[in-house]
């Protein structure tokens, strides 16, 4: 027996699917114009709200936002269901043909803002698709009991014909908008990356050849082998450390970032950070952390220090040769029932600073402001993008806070407390 579907070109397939897609919309028009779609608009409107509340609660279990409260909101869900319900409102006189759910231009928009904004935050295509095949269930669910017996049995199929259309197809459009999302974010990337790990790399190349040199002399320069070595060694852990960020960040944005968590110190966790960089940074940072182990939390250590190294190396960077960084760590007592105690980490310096547009985006992938980039302060646009998911993922909080340009930043993370009933 011949497998056609293997034996079929690629061309012939995509012909054949649009071909598909256009015999859908078709039998779609035929089945809107024998129908009056007003009192299915009607009910939808009425049950809004509570198509939404309980889609929001069914999404917010789901596997994809667990432990991430952050990501289990609605974006631009309301506006989608909004645009099903105008196109079935526009639909409602019979004997006129309705235009398909996918040249509604209000359902494509908001298709792919949802898909967008859910790839920032770290979703996965699939995670996305599963979000929009929840309204399409949920919409079901109220139409099978806000419906009247009364409305004709042909209205209420040709309504979920179309809803299941507009919905199926927003999870196409999505895909496709992320597609697109990612092929470029990839190219940025690949750019942005080779460009900043080139530096490091040639340093370590300039100053091991200097090494060389100091050694292969009738007799060796040891000072100078030392500072050499020494400088191979400073490129190698900015090497280490740009791998590190790109590692992450490439796990938030896969949703594959699973801290290993045990009890932890935020002192010890900050002292470690700080005791990483070399003396001449180490001389322009203020520690105000409490002597002992006071902020206990159940944290991944090794991640978190990354995110005190990212914060403070960041404070250092752009607060320029002579700017000073203050470190601080304090606890708080939880204000609510249920509520735990948290731990702050505030990272304050005197450098550059922030425009409210600058802060507003700064946690999104590759973002640089022009005014870094035209200073050539080097950067991956990364350390704050994987410092949001590692905090996120320990249901934590991250911020940024500018008085404004050439004004200071301070940046501000909250982590839960261990709970003191816990058996640790």
């Amino acid at each position: 027996m011949r497998n056609v579907a293997t034996e079929t070109p690629a061309a012939d397939a995509t012909t054949l699917a649009a071909d598909a897609a256009v015999e859908v919309d078709q039998r779609i028009a035929g089945i809107a114009t024998l129908a009056d779609l007003a009192e299915v608009a009607r009910a939808l409107s009425i049950a809004r709200d509570t198509v939404l509340a309980r889609w929001l609660e069914v999404t917010g279990r789901q596997p994809f936002h667990e432990g991430r409260p952050e990501r289990a909101v609605a974006d631009h869900i309301p506006e989608l269901f909004d645009a099903v319900v105008d196109l079935l409102a526009g639909s409602s006189r019979p004997g006129e043909v309705m235009d398909a759910p996918l040249d509604d231009s209000a359902i494509i928009a908001a298709a792919t803002r949802h898909a967008e904004v859910r790839f920032e935050q770290g979703l996965a295509p699939t995670d996305v698709i599963t979000e929009f095949r929840l309204l399409r269930q949920e919409i079901g669910r109220t139409l099978s009991r806000a419906l009247d017996d009364a409305v004709p049995a042909t209205d209420v199929v040709a309504a979920i014909t179309i809803v299941g259309d507009a919905l199926d197809g927003s999870a196409t459009v999505g895909l496709a908008a992320l597609t697109d999302r990612i092929e470029t974010l990839r190219e940025s990337f690949l750019a942005t990356t080779l460009h900043d790990v080139r530096q490091p790399i040639t340093l370590m190349e300039g100053s091991l050849h200097l090494a060389d040199r100091w050694l292969s002399g009738p007799e060796p320069d040891v000072p100078r082998v030392h500072e050499s070595v020494l400088d191979a060694l400073s490129a190698t852990s900015e090497l280490m450390a740009m791998i590190d960020t790109m590692s992450d960040a490439s796990r938030v944005a896969m949703g594959e970032l699973r801290p290993d968590p045990e009890p932890a110190s935020l002192e010890e966790i900050v002292r470690t950070a700080v005791a990483s960089f070399g003396d001449a940074a180490r001389s322009r940072v203020t520690l105000d952390v409490p002597e002992g182990r006071h902020v206990i939390g159940l944290w991944d250590a090794t991640l978190l220090r990354r995110v005190v190294a990212n914060l403070v190396g960041n404070a250092l960077k752009y607060s320029g040769p002579g700017g000073q960084v203050t470190v601080s760590v304090t606890a708080s007592q939880a204000t609510a029932p249920g509520q735990l105690a948290s731990g702050r980490l505030t990272v304050a310096d005197d450098g550059l600073g922030m425009s409210p547009a600058e802060t507003a985006v700064v946690f999104e992938r590759f973002t640089r402001a022009d005014r870094v980039r035209s200073q050539g302060i080097p950067g991956l646009g990364l350390g704050l993008y994987a410092c949001r998911g590692i905090v996120a993922a320990h249901g934590g909080t991250i911020e940024l806070r500018s008085p404004g340009a050439n004004l200071g930043t301070v940046a501000i993370v909250r982590l839960p407390l261990l709970d003191e009933d816990h058996p640790d």
